[in-house]
């Protein structure tokens, strides 16, 4: 079973091929405003560093978001074309999942966030019971106030997981806090609990309406 997962949700590009569970090789690069450019070249890159081609993969693993509305439009966009092309399985994975990888083996909450902007998130918050991420906050588009009291009604221990720390440290609770990249590389870690989903229905997780649409239905109400 040769595998590829391709995730873009936080300005950070991170692709990942392995085999069996066995990480054969990974990308990670910062894409700010030139995914759609990049990401097929990086792929193939990807791949011959494995060496691999894209005829040798059995399944695609696509990041399902939330984020970057756009990113992750184009990487469901790409995923999607592979496996219907190449005729393999696609699987998802949440993009705020992959973040909380970063701290899978903590017994701590483990709380990863995207910035929304005006002091929102995109943000959940996992632990890990037996060696699978439960979600004790479920997936959602939040204040981070309304989740620092979600933390505090916990009374646990937790551990902040985003990029976007430093921007929004005034703005979160004392803890620890960690900020590296996402690497796509570690979802081995929760393989087997992967979803496979048709190629033709998938739909990117955006947890809230673009500003267009919510501009519109504002027009649309007046």
């Amino acid at each position: 079973m040769v595998s590829l997962i391709v995730e873009a949700s936080n300005g950070v590009c991170s692709i990942a091929c392995f085999e069996e569970k066995n990480i054969l090789a990974e990308k990670n690069f910062v894409c700010s405003n030139n995914l759609s450019a990049v990401i097929l070249e990086e792929i193939e890159n990807c791949l011959k560093e494995a060496n691999k081609k894209k005829t040798d993969l059995t399944e695609i693993i696509s990041s399902e978001g939330p984020g970057s509305y756009t990113a992750i439009r184009v990487v469901a966009a790409v995923c999607k074309t592979l496996a219907y092309t190449l005729k393999i399985k696609l699987k998802k994975v949440s993009s705020l999942k992959l973040q909380a990888l970063l701290e899978f083996d903590s017994n701590k909450l483990l709380v990863p966030f995207i910035d929304a902007r005006r002091g929102n998130v995109f943000g959940a918050v996992y632990e890990n019971i037996g060696g699978n991420l439960i979600e004790t906050l479920e997936e959602g588009y939040y204040s981070l106030e309304e989740i620092n009291d979600f933390l505090v009604s916990q009374n646990k221990e937790f551990v902040y997981i985003s990029k976007d720390i430093e921007k929004l440290n005034e703005l979160l609770l004392d803890g620890l806090k960690n900020d590296e990249m996402v690497q796509a590389a570690n979802v081995v870690k929760i393989y087997d609990s992967l979803e496979e989903v048709d190629c033709y229905n998938m739909k990117p997780q955006y947890l809230r309406k673009t500003e267009a649409e919510r501009e519109l239905e504002n027009d649309k109400s007046r």
